[in-house]
């Protein structure tokens, strides 16, 4: 790990699927996905995390997803805030596809109320602060999800509308509309090439959704897109040193670069 000099902490949950993915895959001379904490690490100077999260193979079923999470949020406060250069630092989490799936559980599920509050900016004992979170490539609904998922989808959502990200936004709206994201800000990064019917339809949706959310919260959000990207490319091209491959790799940094100041 390398460790900026401002000491922050990136956090990243990999692609994959409900069903399959890791932080680390064969067919890729175990390759994938270490260039991307390379990448964040060696170019940009963040310490970078890359967890695995739990298949519906190993019995994952919502909100297991937000559970992986907070746990490794949590093994970061009690672990890494006590070692010498992390005593305050700052978080940032990108999650990716499914991963972001997990990552809008963790944010607005009540599930997880706990575990946000000990890393909010208005907890004053914070040695680890939620300053910004990625949604790269998410699926944010399931309304046009191919119909050969139906099954899987049902069997890890059980009620598919409300346990999506949307539905969580939406419920999280209702029980707290001033404080959906407590100061944290939020980018939806979407390459140009995502499907429309699963990803860009959708983020579409969670966006009107994010709408009806007060000034300050709708100017917490940034939106971009990534020229040339399909759904699985970005995974792989940082690390290249292809500049137009690792384009969006510099546009999340500037992101982060952002909120550092």
């Amino acid at each position: 790990m390398l460790v900026s000099p401002l000491r922050m902490i990136r956090l990243t949950s990999v692609i994959g699927g409900l069903i399959r993915g890791g932080k680390t895959l064969p067919l890729a001379d175990g390759l994938a996905h270490a260039n991307i904490g390379h990448f964040f690490a060696d170019k940009l100077g963040y310490t970078t995390i890359i967890p695995d999260y739990r298949l519906m193979s190993h019995g994952a079923r919502f909100p297991s997803g937000g559970e992986d999470l907070a746990q490794v949020v949590d093994w970061v406060r009690e672990t890494m805030t006590h070692q010498e250069g992390y005593q305050n630092v700052d978080l940032f989490i990108m999650g990716n596809s499914a991963g972001g799936i997990h990552l809008a559980t963790y944010l607005f599920a009540p599930d997880f109320a706990n575990s946000r509050n000990k890393i909010m900016t208005q907890n004053p004992e914070a040695s680890l602060v939620l300053r910004g979170v990625v949604f790269l490539s998410v699926p944010f609904n399931f309304r046009q999800a191919d119909a050969s998922r139906a099954e899987e989808l049902k069997e890890y959502f059980g009620d598919i509308e409300a346990n999506s990200p949307q539905g969580l936004l939406k419920a999280a709206m209702l029980r707290d509309p001033d404080n959906v994201l407590c100061n944290v800000r939020a980018m939806i990064l979407n390459g140009s090439l995502d499907p429309e019917d699963e990803i860009l339809i959708p983020k579409k949706e969670f966006l009107d959704e994010w709408a009806e959310l007060d000034e300050g919260s709708r100017q917490a959000l940034t939106v971009e897109m990534m020229d040339g990207q399909n759904h699985i490319s970005p995974a792989f091209s940082l690390g290249t040193g292809i500049e137009r491959e690792e384009a969006w790799g510099h546009q999340v940094g500037d992101f982060l670069d952002s909120l550092r100041s």
